[in-house]
């Protein structure tokens, strides 16, 4: 029996509601507590991802200070943690821990918030972050050409924005989601002609490079394969990025080198890629070898295309999902705010998925599988910490809603490689992705 849109609504709310309340009354509390045994309780835990972007902010357009120095990171550590790293305690990470790792524009374009206190800055980020998220995914079914009812894409926000990726990324309000959004705006841009803009809010997004780098390479080769039609988005980004480093070399001269450093240092305390991180050092870096070597194919092969097709946005979506399993970090789940493409882009893809193979229509189930499991465990462990706290309490009960996060960057690719495979080989046209859902 089919249910109604507005109880899929009520649904998808309690699952808001359970999801909510396992990551902020049951996992959060855990890990503040696993950083007061060490000592670790600093004023900004809420927030503390972007207390480094406004604190270096204020010191280097207020007071010239750099953000690179150990006397910066020692500032940071406090704010985040209370005290400063010490070598002397074994349960410290290293000296350099949280160091100021973005490039100087991040300050500079933070530039508005920077007058107001942090308190007044986390209010703000609020209310920004969720709605830039939401927005984001509106966008990308609008650069799919995928039509939605209003039930189906508001179940849909409600689900993205109690998803454990997005929940990590409001808590920290990590700039991820705001490059997230921009990613999705320059996507966007690109299918309406407006490609000056799309370039630049591409370099906007450059802040952080790790998430940008792939796709920068992609679009600026879809641009050289018909120069003369779309020059304006490289001219658009190549401006923009040589505006952002001149203001930020007026407003630090010789920032590269601090920012490189900071970039060194930020391997030693970060975990290794989730290639490396999920396979091993050698089958990850054959892997993720592989995943370039087959996006630059589908890329070469899609570089003609208009940005309103399918093999456009199944390039695009490729590319950002090998982009999270390559960036230097495997533990920055909140990155994975960029694999909404990639969802999106599958999940109208019905019929060609039950019309496949075998093996590809496991691979949907367990796609389907990894993408809810967030939800319902997490909606399980909440129901069973109402009559078990104790049990419902323990961390091996409290990451399980969690461990999906890292395999699901690699389901989906492969799901997505089915698709580019049958492309390069030729065998089958990418139906155009036009859809109306009802409910």
């Amino acid at each position: 029996m089919r249910l109604r849109p507005n109880r899929i609504l009520i649904l998808a709310l309690l699952v808001a509601l359970g999801t909510s309340y396992y990551y902020f009354d049951l996992l959060l509390p855990r890990s503040r507590l696993r950083d007061a045994s060490n000592q670790m309780t600093g004023r900004y835990g809420y927030g503390g991802d972007f207390y480094p972007i406004w604190l270096t902010g204020r010191e280097l357009l207020f007071h010239g200070t750099n953000p690179y120095t150990q006397e910066t990171t020692r500032e940071i550590q406090i704010g985040l943690f209370g005290r400063p790293m010490d070598p002397r305690r074994p349960a410290d990470p290293p000296t350099d821990f949280r160091a100021f790792a973005y490039p100087v524009y991040a300050d500079l374009l933070a530039a508005p918030l920077l007058p107001l206190r942090f308190e007044a800055v986390r209010l703000v980020m609020a209310v920004l972050l969720p709605v830039l998220t939401a927005v984001g995914l509106v966008l990308w079914l609008r650069v799919f050409r995928l039509q939605v009812s209003a039930h189906t894409l508001a179940i849909a926000v409600i689900l993205l924005l109690v998803s454990y990726p997005v929940l990590e990324g409001l808590y920290a309000q990590q700039a991820g989601l705001l490059v997230g959004a921009a990613l999705a705006m320059s996507a966007a841009s690109i299918t309406r002609g407006r490609l000056f803009l799309a370039g630049m809010l591409l370099a906007v997004a450059s802040v952080k490079p790790q998430l940008v780098w792939l796709l920068v390479l992609w679009l600026l080769l879809w641009t050289a394969s018909d120069w003369t039609r779309r020059k304006s988005l490289a001219f658009g980004f190549f401006l923009t990025m040589a505006l952002l480093f001149s203001a930020s070399q007026l407003a630090l001269p010789g920032w590269l080198s601090g920012w490189w450093g900071s970039l060194v240092g930020y391997s030693r305390y970060t975990l290794p890629p989730l290639t490396q991180l999920v396979l091993g050092r050698f089958l990850g870096t054959v892997a993720g070898l592989a995943m370039l070597v087959l996006a630059a194919a589908i890329c070469w092969r899609m570089r003609h295309r208009p940005a309103n097709t399918a093999g456009f946005s199944l390039a695009m979506s490729f590319v950002l999902a090998v982009t999270v399993i390559l960036e230097p970090t495997g533990g920055a789940v909140y990155d994975h705010v960029v694999l909404i493409p990639a969802i999106v882009w599958l999940g109208f893809r019905r019929a060609e998925i039950l019309n496949g193979s075998r093996p590809m229509r496991v691979l949907a189930l367990v796609a389907l599988l990894a993408i809810c499991w967030q939800w319902l465990v997490a909606c399980g462990v909440t129901l069973v910490s109402l009559f078990s706290s104790g049990w419902a309490r323990s961390p091996a009960v409290l990451v399980f809603p969690t461990r999906m996060a890292a395999p699901l960057p690699f389901v989906l690719l492969a799901l997505l490689s089915f698709f580019v495979v049958r492309v390069l080989r030729g065998e089958t046209a990418i139906r155009e992705g036009r859809a109306l859902v009802e409910g």
